[in-house]
């Protein structure tokens, strides 16, 4: 809740008045086809380590706004736990940003992933559900049954995220992003860190 105040209180900051948008041109129009790094689930009863990966576009709203859209998902698999999640994650964002040939810029934003996450009961401290062989018929193609170990939850889950763009152009970029996502599931909160390298081509 405290970054949207400071966002706001550093939008205020004086904008060089020929600043144009980001991109080659200037339109504002920026295309990330794939970002990917590792990833961390944790709760108070455990944690799992996997990868994340993500794909979508940022679009300006002028010189330092932006409106962010990323189609997520990340899994890790443990011994004993295993954890996924993905999600349709639009958002806005801030950039530390006062010339069109600036090479670094940093920025952080926040928004909402729709989507689904899901965890082994071990990593939500609930004891392992009792199944039998029938569950796990390996040979039936037409057996939708869930397993039976594993919580699932479809909703909108809060993200935040900060990190820098690198430019050594004004069309391609590199970005190097962490990120934050909060759910709760089976009365349990589930915490998640991603942090992730990508590529951009600006319009």
């Amino acid at each position: 809740m405290l970054l949207v105040p400071l966002m706001m209180v550093l939008a205020q900051a004086p904008v060089t008045e020929d600043l144009p948008r980001a991109g080659l041109f200037g339109a504002g129009f920026n295309m990330e086809p794939v970002s990917i790094g590792p990833m961390q689930a944790f709760t108070r009863h455990g944690s799992v380590q996997g990868a994340s990966l993500s794909t979508g576009v940022q679009i300006d709203l002028g010189t330092r706004w932006a409106l962010r859209i990323h189609l997520e998902g990340s899994g890790a698999a443990g011994t004993d736990v295993n954890f996924a999640e993905f999600g349709l994650a639009p958002g806005f964002l801030y950039r530390w940003r006062d010339s069109a040939e600036q090479r670094w810029v940093p920025y952080a934003g926040a928004g909402l992933k729709f989507g689904g996450v899901g965890a082994s009961r071990g990593l939500l401290g609930l004891e392992a559900a009792a199944v039998t062989a029938m569950d796990f018929d390996w040979d039936d193609f037409d057996h939708h049954d869930a397993d039976p170990d594993t919580e699932t939850r479809f909703g909108t889950f809060p993200e935040v995220w900060a990190g820098v763009e690198w430019h050594p152009n004004r069309w391609f970029g590199l970005t190097f992003q962490g990120s934050y996502t909060f759910a709760r599931l089976v009365h349990t909160n589930v915490h998640m860190f991603q942090e992730r390298v990508g590529v951009r081509f600006s319009l």
